[in-house]
């Protein structure tokens, strides 16, 4: 990234409303604002932040992110679910990820987990090699695109999860990522799911749940 592309300041963070327990937030900055869905503890100083795939959102393969926001809170973390201001521009999304991460840093938490799906795969761990408070990246269904700079994130831990019926991102992605990585790491092939996890939530979850667990 240059340094005109680094030239992103927070603003300000204005509260919405709130949705089954959580928060909407927006963070302004001077480059737009950034949507945040936050589920967060009274108290805590481990956060995730998850990521989607270029399109956007903030639900994750087979609702992985709402799941996570649901019961990670009373497992005394954070998760904040974030959309972008300009899906599917690598940099922007980058920017992005890094202002929330920026966020949580200023409200106390010293650790985070970045979860990505897809696309936002290699934006986690991008994230994951310049961020600070960044101590756990996992990448779903990950794109090759983007995530040369993978054996840079060592010594933070990273989990691979692709689906052997992948026919949008071929497993081989994983794989080749998998490869460059330096330990600590893990992939995991679940054999038969496609793209999005489709069908495989329960599992899903409970690799990332452990993940976390673990590592965070």
């Amino acid at each position: 990234m240059s340094e005109e592309n680094l030239e992103l300041r927070i603003l300000g963070v204005d509260p919405g409303d709130e949705i089954a327990g959580a928060l909407r937030l927006t963070i302004r900055t001077n480059r737009g604002e950034i949507p945040v869905i936050l589920h967060a503890p009274d108290a805590t100083a481990r956060a995730v932040v998850c990521i989607s795939g270029a399109i956007g959102g903030f639900d994750g393969p087979a609702k992985l992110y709402e799941r996570l926001g649901m019961e990670l809170p009373g497992k005394a973390t954070t998760v904040a679910r974030m959309n972008y201001r300009a899906p599917n521009d690598f940099n922007e999304c980058l920017l992005d990820t890094l202002a929330t991460l920026a966020f949580l840093k200023a409200t106390g938490h010293e650790r985070a987990a970045i979860i990505g799906h897809s696309f936002g795969g290699a934006v986690a761990i991008n994230a994951g090699t310049i961020s600070p408070i960044a101590t756990v990246v996992i990448a779903i269904s990950s794109q090759l695109a983007g995530a040369h700079v993978v054996a840079d994130l060592k010594p933070k831990p990273l989990l691979l999860i692709h689906g052997t019926a992948d026919n949008i991102l071929s497993h081989q992605s994983s794989e080749l990522i998998y490869e460059r990585a330096e330990e600590p790491k893990k992939m995991i092939l679940l054999e038969g799911a496609d793209h999005r996890m489709s069908g495989r939530g329960d599992e899903l979850f409970a690799l990332v749940d452990e993940w976390l667990a673990t590592k965070l």
